[in-house]
């Protein structure tokens, strides 16, 4: 039964894509097939979501139906724009075909992780897969999942991960552990299917599949992928709106705007860090709209398709902080406590215990890596506005580096410990498609 939510949010993106997209200016159909994977795994936990909005608990039954009829209707809207087959030999060529074996080849290590660790890391099981099982079986106390008594289990964190896993259990009638251990390995290799094929969207060569290929020859990447943690979900949601926006910026099509805005959307429902990256990114990628008359001649020229995905996807975080979300019970503000105040060995601890990160054997070396070649690739780092993703990833660390100084209520060193690999973790994608981009972006004309 696994199968059937699976095939439907793919349906239910794909469709979206077609409504969306004039035949013109869709993206090839290996990239819109992954992209439609992602977008529908939002929908459908959008309108689940729905669920417990109306009625104050989960209604498989109205759940199924409501993601049917959705369904259908995107299928109505898309025929009018023609809907291409998407397994043909003219929608995949030799190059594609390749890169998806190598995807899957590449994701061996992530299914035998998953497999020999069903229950996820230590967050997956008190919290995302705790507030999955509220959400399933407690009825109308779901909200216990919020309980100040269950503080531990990040009480103030959104839901969308544990409402993916929600929609699928509507299908099986039981909350199995198979599901949150599918889904890490559906949003890993929906990550690497975007990152390959939208780098080949944009330099039209099989070296792209080096970019996935990296990611995932880090052993530490493949354990943190097969955790059932949002962190990798959230940067699946960014890449996929960096690469919405890049390709918006080279084609000028509001599409891809759309696109942009539904996965920031999304990415604020992923977790309280989501919501702080999702900001950041619309903030920086509306500097560069404005920066130049001619993009926003065009946002202005059709700004209703992407106003409806911006309004529909915040829809979820919107209610949820203003309806539900408890105040954070781990929040100590050291600039006003008096009993806790900031001291400047917590700011030099989160700067040097940052650089011991970084410099860890478990990373591989990506990190010198990364700045090497970003450094090689000079100037093509920041020509066609490719400027907007260091500005996004330095503001978002910045804001990091401030909640780990100002927030005095947990001990800096285990708090950093336990959290700051995962919170970099989810910036890899964005940051291996930069450096993918950047070594492609040799055109000083267009700047």
């Amino acid at each position: 039964m696994m199968i059937f939510p699976l095939v439907l949010s793919l349906l239910q993106g794909f469709f979206l894509l077609i409504a969306i997209f004039p035949p013109s200016e869709r993206p090839r159909m290996p990239l819109l097939l992954f992209l439609g994977a992602l977008i529908g795994m939002g929908t459908t936990a959008l309108l689940t979501f729905t669920s417990f909005l109306f009625f104050n608990q989960l209604l498989p039954g109205y759940v199924i139906a409501l993601n049917c009829t959705v369904t259908l209707f995107l299928f109505f809207l898309a025929k009018h724009k023609g809907i291409p087959f998407p397994f043909t030999l003219n929608a995949w060529n030799k190059q594609d075909l390749i890169g998806l074996f190598f995807l899957i080849l590449f994701h061996i290590p992530v299914f035998l992780y998953a497999a020999a660790y069903p229950h996820g890391g230590w967050d997956a099981w008190s919290c995302w897969n705790l507030k999955a099982k509220f959400l399933f079986l407690g009825g109308d106390g779901w909200r216990g999942m919020m309980d100040p008594a269950l503080w531990r289990s990040n009480i103030s964190y959104p839901f969308l991960l544990p409402l993916v896993n929600v929609w699928a259990w509507c299908f099986t009638g039981e909350p199995s552990q198979a599901t949150p251990m599918a889904t890490s390995c559906q949003i890993s290799l929906l990550m690497s299917g975007i990152l390959f094929f939208g780098l080949k969207e944009i330099n039209k060569t099989l070296s792209s599949l080096l970019a996935p290929l990296w990611a995932l020859s880090v052993m530490f990447m493949v354990i943190l992928a097969s955790s059932q943690y949002s962190d990798l979900l959230t940067g699946t949601w960014l890449l996929s709106a960096l690469l919405a926006f890049k390709l918006f910026i080279e084609r000028r099509s509001n599409s891809y705007l759309s696109i942009l805005l539904l996965s920031l959307g999304f990415m604020s429902f992923t977790k309280s860090e989501g919501l702080v990256l999702s900001l950041i990114t619309a903030l920086m990628c509306a500097a560069a709209i404005l920066r130049s008359p001619s993009l926003r001649k065009i946002v202005a020229s059709s700004w209703k398709v992407p106003l409806f995905a911006l309004i529909l996807s915040f829809l979820p975080t919107l209610f949820f902080q203003t309806l539900w979300a408890p105040d954070s019970r781990t929040f100590i503000n050291g600039l006003t406590t008096a009993t806790q105040p900031i001291l400047m060995e917590r700011l030099y601890a989160t700067f040097i215990y940052l650089g011991i990160e970084l410099k860890h054997p478990k990373w591989n070396g990506f990190w010198f890596i990364l700045a090497g070649g970003i450094l090689l690739s000079g100037t093509r780092a920041y020509r066609k506005t490719l400027w907007v993703i260091p500005a996004i990833i330095g503001s978002y660390i910045l804001s990091l580096i401030c909640v780990y100084t100002i927030n005095t209520f947990f001990p800096v060193l285990w708090w950093l410990s336990t959290t700051l690999n995962r919170l970099l973790f989810a910036l890899v994608p964005a940051l291996i498609f930069w450096l993918f981009a950047a070594i492609d972006n040799n055109d000083p004309k267009f700047k």
